[in-house]
Order: structure tokens, then sequence, then C-alpha cells
């Protein structure tokens, strides 16, 4: 995974929990806690995951409540600096998420190991999309916070539901 992931989470955890809370993180997942990760670093998944746990276990959160807290930050603070030509041309957050397959293939495309997540479409209805997750990480839960971070973004009400393993149905309203 690449170090934009965490540098995003410490960015949450600082603004909203302190330094003091990113640093007994870091200590929990077995580093000095002044460790610093590149946004352009490949990081191994498995410390990326190790922080994740770290993160829950010190804030006392389930996995879905740090996964729907980055998920918003990500959206709302952190992509649209980084990443600021993806959100310009989209109005909607239907239009967003329809577009995040050529985004991640636009974004990684000079990524050494980039291995970002696919997405497939059906849209049974002008208010219905349901997408469907690939990814060989299986991070439904940050999957699931990030369209509720993009509904925040665009200021839409959007009801989510999980339907299957890696399957999700939105609503838009």
């Amino acid at each position: 995974m690449k170090g934009v992931i965490l540098d995003c989470m410490e960015k949450l955890v600082v603004e909203k929990k302190g330094k003091p809370v990113w640093e007994k993180i870091l200590v929990n997942s077995g580093f000095d806690k002044n460790k610093k990760f590149l946004i352009t670093q490949d990081i191994d998944d498995k410390i990326v995951l190790k922080i994740i746990d770290s993160t829950c276990i010190v804030l006392n959160n389930s996995l879905q409540t740090t996964a729907n807290a980055f998920g918003v930050y990500w959206m709302k603070y952190y992509a649209p600096k980084i990443y600021r030509a993806y959100f310009g041309n989209t109005k909607t957050a239907k239009d967003f998420l329809l577009k995040l397959n050529k985004t991640h293939e636009q974004v990684t495309n000079n990524i050494e190991n980039a291995r970002p997540p696919i997405f497939e479409y059906e849209q049974p209805d002008e208010k219905t999309l349901i997408m469907t997750y690939i990814s060989e990480r299986n991070l439904m839960e940050f999957f699931i916070g990030l369209i509720k971070g993009v509904g925040k973004y665009f200021d839409e009400e959007l009801t989510i539901e999980r339907t299957g393993g890696n399957k999700v149905k939105i609503n838009f309203s």
C-alpha cells in the first residue's frame, strides 16, 4: 500500500486526538514514536493493517468506525488537496464513484507495485448503483467508509447497504 494512506491516517488522528495519540499508535505497532512514512513509499500491507488495528485499539473504536472516519477525512479534507484534478470536473457522488477505476488508473499509472482496487458497476435505476469491490486486500470497511466520505464531500445523502461479501448497494437521494 502507498504511504499516502498512513499519512492521511496520521493527519486525521493528530487533528482529532493529538500527536501523543498518534505516537502511541506507532509505538503499539512496533515503531518509534517519530516514525514517518513518505506518501509515495510502498509499505507492506501487513504494516498498514497493523497500524490500522493499533488505531482501533488505541482509540477504542471498531474497524468500521475507524474506516468511516478515515473515509470522510480522506474525501473532505485530504484527497481534494492532493488529487485536486480528480475532484474539479465531478459534480455528483454517483459520477465520482463511476470514475473510480479511471481515477485509480491515472493516479497509479507511474507508481511501481501499485495494486489499486477495481470496481464493477450495475445501475438498476437512476438512483441506485451497485458496486463490486475487487481487491486482494479485502478492505470492505474502508471501501464503505470512503463511499460515506464521497456522500459528505458532495453533500448528498447516501444509503449504503452491504449486499454480499464484496458488494454494496448505494441509493442516491
